[in-house]
């Protein structure tokens, strides 16, 4: 995520002005917007990112590193010491895997992939970082322990780890993910999430993520809330994740085949996405898609069909990524300007030299998004700075497609 620092940014309410949409009837109804004639009573389909979007991305991350470090730890002096070549040698400690030698071994792997073309997904390239490291630390303990005994034969020393423990640590890491996403939701999605549910209770709601993050999987906090998940991650997506057309396709494509609930008028309500276009036959179908990423979700969903939201929340009540680098997380990486003077200019320039640490992105990656964020400008129907707001924009969005009766 990027911040772009645009100065001067029009609240919601101004969005919605110009574009003609009647916000008198804003402002909680007190029960669901269904209506009695039977016609559409509001969005056919609700999408949401997740990361930045309905919690903080840095701490969720970081706390799952956190688990992931310390289990690998544990696991790797248990390998030292059953790889050990001298029996009678005493139980080691080995050196720790510390949150930047994983992010550097990732950093590698993706470059040497890079050299040849090759995309691998994130889960497998979490999975191949972590069998580098546990091996680069269990022959770091071998070689100590060897060492102390004047044994020569470490040089030949061999650790094999097997995709049964690799897989066994990457299942922890995730299994930690969605637990740190629970405890770190914003404050107000439960309660915003709710209120969708309340006030438009036809309306499917679905994630569409990059990552592996998936609500189903949150079921102390938001499962009951959403209908599907689709992840850049899926077999029938990847590599075609957002800011890529492909992902967009998968999500309607579902909707469609399982949970089209169209009911008016004399189209068929079949939606579809070709390309950069999402078409449906029935022109009463309202698809809202809301994220933080200019790119990856409000230009890209808008030019797939759907209204999009832009998540550009209030610094000062929320942990976004988008606006500290990694929130409270320790370990951001700041560029400063050179130079700076101070001025609200150098200032943006600073947060969009940010990075959070666990961040793999290359410098050529970062640009490239920096210069779709420009371009994505173009496509917010409307923005929030308070997930709170959300159920009312949804609405006046929704009124302006025609979807909701008033």
């Amino acid at each position: 995520c990027c911040n772009l620092g645009i100065s001067n940014r029009p609240s919601y309410s101004l969005l919605l002005r110009a574009n003609d949409v009647d916000t008198s009837s804003s402002g909680s109804s007190g029960g669901n917007d269904s209506t009695s004639s039977g016609t559409s009573s509001g969005p056919h389909l609700i999408t949401f990112d997740l990361d930045d979007t309905i919690f903080p991305v840095g701490p969720v991350v970081h706390d799952a590193n956190v688990a992931l470090m310390e289990h690998l730890a544990s696991l790797t002096a248990s390998l030292t010491n059953a790889n050990n070549a001298n029996a009678n040698a005493p139980t080691t400690t080995t050196t720790c895997i510390t949150q930047s030698d994983f992010i550097a071994s990732t950093k590698f792997i993706r470059s040497e992939l890079a050299k040849d073309g090759i995309k691998i997904t994130y889960t497998e390239l979490r999975k191949r970082t972590i069998q580098r490291e546990i091996e680069r630390i269990s022959l770091i303990g071998i070689e100590k322990s060897n060492n102390n005994d004047n044994d020569s034969s470490s040089s030949s020393t061999v650790v094999t780890i097997s995709k049964e423990v690799v897989s066994d640590a990457y299942e922890l890491w995730e299994e930690h993910r969605h637990m740190a996403a629970e405890r770190h939701l914003y404050h107000d999605t439960i309660a915003m999430l709710d209120e969708l549910k309340e006030r438009f209770p036809d309306a499917t709601i679905a994630a569409i993520t990059n990552g592996k993050g998936n609500p189903l999987r949150m079921t102390n906090t938001i499962a009951k809330y959403f209908d599907y998940c689709i992840s850049g991650e899926d077999d029938n997506v990847f590599p075609y994740r957002k800011p890529d057309a492909g992902i967009y396709k998968v999500a309607v494509e579902k909707y469609q085949q399982e949970y089209n609930n169209i009911n008016t008028g004399s189209g068929s309500g079949r939606v579809s996405v070709s390309g950069s276009d999402t078409s449906s036959d029935d022109d009463d179908f309202c698809w809202i898609h809301i994220g933080d990423d200019l790119a990856n979700d409000v230009g890209a969903s808008a030019q797939c069909g759907a209204k999009s939201i832009w998540v550009d929340l209030d610094e000062e009540l929320y942990n976004q990524t988008t606006h500290t680098g990694s929130g409270t997380t320790p370990g951001t990486t700041t560029t400063p300007s050179s130079g700076s003077t101070g001025t609200d200019n150098e200032k943006e320039k600073q947060q969009q030299q940010q990075q959070p640490v666990w961040s793999t992105a290359t410098k050529e990656e970062q640009e490239m998004r920096r210069i779709l964020n420009e371009e994505a400008q173009k496509y917010v129907a409307a923005r929030v700075q308070n997930l709170s707001e959300l159920p009312d924009v949804v609405k006046n969005i929704s009124i302006s497609m025609g979807s909701v009766n008033v």
